[in-house]
């Protein structure tokens, strides 16, 4: 049996964005419901040079993505941004055209992980929207809702863990997963 699931995951989590690209890889991605979150809603806008303690950390889990995921493209960040305005992009993008809005998050999580841009920055979000040919996108109240309950719900979860997937039957998976586990959690 194929198993869906949700994946609770942030822009500024380096686990995540590997976990996404694996999931695309292993073509799971259109079995996974993606839901944007802040696991640090107090990071800044716009994104502020890591002090050396906060870049050691950052540093570190880049070197444990890339020992887990070597095939990965991912650079070091000079910080980690607030994520909320690309999360509710990302959900208009995605209501306005699935699957480009899929892509079109898939693209700004590499323009901050490849590229090092501050994806907290509403003015670069809109030069990615225009990219997509998504010229009118506007943040609106219903992506501002949906993000609001995104984060509820994955804080009434409890993990406190991104990424965090939930399968349809209610079994949960934390963390970068291996290929197989992650086979084996979808039914595949």
């Amino acid at each position: 049996m194929k198993h869906k699931a949700i994946l609770y995951s942030d822009f500024n989590c380096p686990f995540c964005y590997a976990l996404e690209e694996r999931l695309v890889g292993l073509r799971l991605a259109p079995s996974v419901e993606w839901r944007g979150v802040q696991h640090a809603p107090q990071m800044p806008v716009p994104m502020q040079l890591a002090n050396l303690g906060f870049a050691q950390s950052i540093e570190r889990e880049v070197v444990m993505v890339k020992d887990l995921m070597p095939e990965i493209d991912i650079a070091f960040p000079i910080g980690k941004p607030n994520t909320l305005k690309a999360i509710q992009y990302s959900i208009a993008a995605s209501r306005h055209e699935p699957l480009l809005g899929l892509v079109f998050r898939h693209t700004l999580a590499r323009e901050f992980w490849v590229n090092g841009e501050d994806i907290s920055d509403e003015a670069f979000i809109k030069t990615v929207a225009h990219q997509f040919q998504f010229d009118s996108l506007r943040v609106d109240s219903a992506a501002e809702s949906e993000a609001d309950r995104w984060q509820r719900e994955w804080q009434h979860l409890g993990t406190g863990s991104v990424p965090t997937l939930v399968r349809d039957d209610g079994e949960i998976l934390m963390g970068l997963q291996p290929v197989e586990v992650l086979k084996a959690f979808f039914g595949e």
